[in-house]
């Protein structure tokens, strides 16, 4: 503290205890961390939650680690013997383990862990993680992310392709509340887990968006959803197909999208209820590739699965009827496919 009080500053940044990235204030006094607020000028800065109002806890608890420790009793010990080292120390020892199991197996016999982004401030750290994992050599990551949104992130990918920055970067699954017509909450409440979406939604709310919350309980926003779908624990698979079974009846989907990069076209024997393969067939190739229907040239073509490629354009192919198709076991009826 100077002559002439104690010296305040305000520092403008984002708190980075999850993935959302909360717009924040940081109040410094004398160079302590006393208060973390949220920065209404910030594009995702309309509030904080309670993990990141209680920041200066964090770092200032007792039982905060600053340094490495380093076991020195053996791990059946009760007592673990934990020893203060410096950061060279840990890191040189690590290094000399790592290059040791890589000489010996391979660099693909280290994997790396991690934990989640979504609850952990490790996000900003995650790329350089993989920077360092690509430089040593293996592809093998361990992350907590059954329990958290990151499958629904990893799905988007796989459909849609890496988004981009745009659209939630590592993630890969930000919604566009800000664009959207209507937008579904399922099992996700985002008053408590990611403020920026909740506050987004409010404002979307407000020009006329339409909101949708599946959750059996009346939480959050789902006050003010326009319908609130109460599903009993456990069904929301049955929810999920039961909406997916309206969409195909009523075909609310794009067909040109579902022929292209899903097992739509492919067809299912009606009489074992499994795709249909190239081996089934008469004049079996011996490939085990699956076929589809060219309702052009009403014949069957071959579906490479790794290529990931048909042997006519996808905007032939059938996704609906039935066909009668020669096989080794004689013609029979095969089921057209379904969309999925």
């Amino acid at each position: 503290m100077s002559a002439d009080g104690p010296k305040v500053r305000q520092v403008h940044g984002y708190c980075s205890l999850c993935i959302a990235r909360c717009g924040t204030v940081a109040t410094v006094i004398d160079d302590r961390f006393i208060r973390l607020d949220a920065d209404p000028d910030h594009p995702t800065g309309a509030s904080i939650c309670a993990k990141g109002r209680a920041a200066p806890e964090l770092v200032y608890h007792k039982d905060r680690l600053t340094r490495p420790l380093r076991r020195t009793r053996s791990k059946d010990d009760a007592d673990p013997g934990w020893q203060e080292i410096s950061w060279d120390a840990a890191l040189d020892q690590i290094a000399v383990a790592m290059r040791d199991i890589a000489r010996r197996h391979g660099p693909q016999a280290v994997a790396f862990s991690q934990s989640s982004p979504s609850t952990t401030a490790i996000a900003d750290s995650a790329v350089f993680v993989r920077r360092l994992m690509n430089a040593f050599g293996t592809p093998n990551l361990v992350s907590q992310l059954d329990m958290c949104g990151w499958g629904r992130g990893y799905a988007t990918r796989y459909v849609f392709g890496i988004a981009s920055v745009a659209t939630g970067s590592g993630g890969g699954a930000m919604a566009d509340i800000a664009a959207s017509g209507c937008l579904i909450l399922w099992g996700y409440n985002p008053s408590f887990t990611r403020i920026t979406h909740a506050t987004a939604a409010v404002a979307a709310l407000k020009r006329g968006m339409k909101l949708i919350v599946i959750d059996p309980r009346n939480v959050g926003l789902a006050n003010k959803a326009d319908v609130w779908l109460r599903v009993r624990p456990g069904t929301d698979g049955a929810l999920a197909l039961g909406l997916a079974n309206i969409m195909i009846e009523r075909e609310w989907f794009d067909h040109n999208f579902v022929s292209a990069w899903s097992n739509g076209p492919l067809l299912v024997r009606s009489d074992t209820e499994r795709l249909l393969r190239t081996d089934d067939l008469v004049s079996s190739s011996g490939s085990g590739k699956f076929v589809a229907w060219d309702s052009r040239s009403n014949c069957v073509v071959n579906y490479d699965p790794v290529g990931g490629r048909y042997d006519a354009p996808s905007e032939h192919l059938a996704l609906r009827g039935k066909y009668i198709v020669g096989t080794i076991d004689g013609p029979g009826a095969n089921a057209g496919p379904v969309v999925k």
